[in-house]
């Protein structure tokens, strides 16, 4: 990392050590709260929703690694706020759109939490949404359903990908508009998802993207996600280990701590190994998308691919480590495995991007 990174990681990691408490975390979510008002403000105010916005309107113009550094730490520290859905919507769909300054201070400064709606359901996912946006006399209107909404119910505005005449538009659409109807349900990371049905109104400004841009939008949403979400999945696997070996140095059997058998010594070994040989190839998948490179597309998926299984291998094995103390909800270790789980299908599932990146290759 450079230097400037690290001072990013340093300030970030500091902060969430400091301030985001596990149980705390596991009350709110009881209680059907998945982001804290406090933290999202502080997120703001640090500078992290405005990362990705080019300087010209106002942001802090950093790249894709810097980004991946923040979701890393979302692994690390089980984040339930939707930073990661933020940063790549923010990043794909609403900087390069021509109505941008209507919204970004907004979004950046914290008063608006955006995330994609793009899911209808299960095999739509490559398919041409069903959800219309269609010209009316008082101007459009979106109808359709999106199911699966990562995050949606700390969501203020959804960003729907939506079916015009043209091939695909973006539209943004607050989650209190008349004729929009949400249904909240809890997930096993978590974050809750979201499905809803739309039959609202919606006004020029509301249309981000259309037609070409919209599918180019798309596939740069797409690819963003894929890395982010890599990132994130390394973040909670590391921490993972690091659970592990602190338990295994702590827990005594036959007399000597479990730390000093050299057969699970090798194991926890064996998991570091992966986790860096992960950690290199989402860094040169973000060095790929920072320097727009031809092989881009298949670095993000080949990323994506490595850490979802990488992921689900070392967290079955830190709970393996641990024994029946992991499947309580109580401690830690048994949620980083829910939460690479859950990251495993957003927005891209690892088969998905295996079939992708084997097509990209020829």
């Amino acid at each position: 990392m450079t230097e400037d990174q690290t001072l990013l990681h340093d300030a970030s990691d500091r902060y969430l050590r400091d301030s985001y408490d596990f149980n705390a975390r596991r009350e709110r979510i009881a209680l059907g709260v998945y982001t804290d008002p406090q933290h999202w403000r502080a997120f703001a105010e640090m500078g992290w929703l405005a990362l990705p916005v080019p300087e010209i309107l106002d942001g802090l113009g950093l790249g894709t690694r810097e980004c991946a550094i923040l979701a890393e730490l979302c692994g690390q520290y089980l984040i339930t706020e939707p930073l990661i859905d933020v940063l790549a919507a923010v990043s794909a769909l609403i900087a390069p759109s021509p109505h941008a300054e209507r919204w970004l201070g907004h979004v950046v400064g914290g008063e608006l939490i955006t995330v994609a709606a793009i899911d209808e359901g299960a095999g739509q996912r490559s398919k041409k949404p069903s959800t219309k946006l269609t010209q009316v006399d008082s101007g459009w209107r979106l109808t359709g359903t999106k199911q699966w909404i990562n995050a949606g119910p700390s969501a203020t505005h959804f960003i729907v990908l939506a079916t015009v005449e043209e091939g695909f538009a973006w539209v943004i659409c607050p989650r209190d508009a008349a004729g929009v109807n949400c249904e909240d349900f809890p997930t096993h990371d978590g974050r809750g998802g979201t499905n809803c049905a739309f039959n609202t109104e919606i006004e020029e400004n509301q249309i981000l993207l259309s037609g070409e841009p919209a599918q180019a939008a798309l596939d740069a949403y797409r690819e963003l996600a894929m890395i982010l979400s890599s990132a994130e999945t390394l973040g909670a696997a590391n921490a993972a280990l690091d659970t592990t070996v602190e338990y295994t140095k702590q827990r005594v059997q036959f007399g000597q701590p479990l730390s000093s058998f050299q057969a699970l010594q090798h194991r926890m070994a064996n998991m570091l190994i992966q986790i860096e040989l992960t950690r290199s190839l989402v860094y040169a998948a973000c060095d790929a998308a920072d320097g727009d490179t031809p092989d881009q597309s298949r670095f993000a998926r080949a990323a994506k691919v490595k850490a979802s299984s990488v992921g689900r291998k070392v967290s079955q094995e830190a709970i393996q480590l641990h024994g029946g103390i992991a499947t309580t909800d109580e401690y830690i270790v048994g949620h980083f495995f829910k939460r690479i789980t859950a990251l495993d299908s957003w927005v891209c599932s690892r088969g998905e991007a295996l079939k992708e990146f084997m097509a990209l290759s020829g």
